[in-house]
Order: structure tokens, then C-alpha cells, then sequence
């Protein structure tokens, strides 16, 4: 095990596709289905995860996150307590990522009805914001992905939740870049914008 590795956060976690796309894995099946173990020669390691879906009472994506990971460092709290009652628990680390909830931006809602920051999913950003704030040492880099209407957002003052983001960000020290990259470009069977930010403090 390499002593290098990046430490990584990851917020909003669903089924752990940022850890698949950072971490190497060896996958192997058994009699409980698939096996993922962190290979030696991996240059990211995910120390703590959260998962939580606030409107129902199972929490689907945390149990397949765990089957896949195991449950040690896996939060399934509702992220805000966590920062509110249990902030210590969130360990150092030298990179954030997550997808945060698209709801408030998503094409599944109409530009018009769409809430964006201010709506019920769309506030988690603070989430996000509120952990780098919080932190005295603050993760070197930072990744986040979201539906590429968030460029959008809100109908009535367009671009504005976008520009918010990249201002909190500054404000905390971060540069930012961001692209919107489509995955069918990259050999997916759809066409799937989503907007990508990479940080660095």
C-alpha cells in the first residue's frame, strides 16, 4: 500500500461511481456477488462517504454502496446533521467530490418550476460549502458533477446559482475550472451532459 495515496471524501455518494472512476479495484465475485478490494497501486483512497435519500425510508443506494465497499467510513445520515451534531466524524482529506442532488436543475422538472438553490435538493450545495468552511485544513482539490441545466438555473435570473457556486468556491480560496463534458462522446450509448468542476485550493 502506497503512502501517496489522495484522501477522498465523497459527498452525495449514491452507488459509489466517483470511487469507481478514482479508485483501482480488484472485482471478483462470491456467493454474495461482487467483490470490489482497493489494489495496491491506487492513487486515491476513499476514507468517508455519505449517502442519504431524505424522502424514503430505504435507503437503496447506501445499502448497495455498502455491499460494494463495506460499512466502515459510510455515513447514512442525513449530511446536514452530520455537520450540525457530528462534524468530527467527517475526517481530513485532501479531496472532495460529489455529485450533488440534481433535482432543482434537472430537466425532469421544467426551467420554470425548477428551484434551484433554493429548492428542497438544490439547497445541499451549502452542504458542500459548509463542510470546506468548517474545515481548518481544507481538501487541496475539489470535484463535482450535476446536470448541465445548473448553467441555467434559475429560469427567472439565468446563470445565477452557477455564478453563486463559483463565487463560494473563490471566496474559500478555491480556482475553479469547469467543462461540460457529454458521455456519449466518450463511447456511452446516450447522450448525457453533465457539468464537471475541478478545484484546487
Amino acid at each position: 500500500m502506497t503512502n501517496k495515496r489522495l484522501k477522498v471524501v465523497e459527498l452525495f455518494a449514491g452507488v459509489g461511481g466517483f470511487r469507481l472512476g478514482l479508485e483501482k479495484h480488484n472485482i471478483t465475485t462470491d456467493e454474495n456477488g461482487l467483490k470490489y478490494e482497493l489494489r495496491d497501486d491506487s492513487d486515491f483512497e476513499v476514507v468517508w462517504s455519505n449517502q442519504w435519500e431524505p424522502s424514503t425510508k430505504a435507503q437503496h443506494a447506501s445499502w448497495v454502496y455498502e455491499a460494494r465497499f463495506g460499512p466502515e467510513g459510510h455515513s447514512n445520515e442525513d449530511i446536514e446533521e452530520v455537520i450540525k451534531d457530528k462534524f468530527d466524524e467527517i475526517p481530513d482529506h485532501d479531496m472532495l467530490v460529489g455529485g450533488f442532488p440534481c433535482q432543482d436543475y434537472s430537466v425532469a422538472t421544467t426551467l420554470k418550476n425548477s428551484k434551484g438553490l433554493v429548492g428542497k435538493k438544490g439547497i445541499l450545495w451549502w452542504s458542500i460549502y459548509n463542510i470546506l468552511n468548517q474545515k481548518e485544513n481544507k481538501p487541496k482539490y475539489l470535484l463535482f458533477e450535476n446536470v448541465d441545466r445548473l448553467l441555467k438555473s434559475p429560469a427567472s435570473q439565468r446563470g445565477r446559482d452557477f455564478a453563486i457556486i463559483l463565487r463560494s468556491l473563490s471566496d474559500l480560496g478555491y480556482a475553479v475550472e469547469w467543462r461540460v463534458i457529454n458521455a456519449a462522446e466518450y463511447g456511452m450509448p446516450q447522450r448525457r451532459r453533465r457539468v464537471f468542476f475541478l478545484g484546487c485550493h
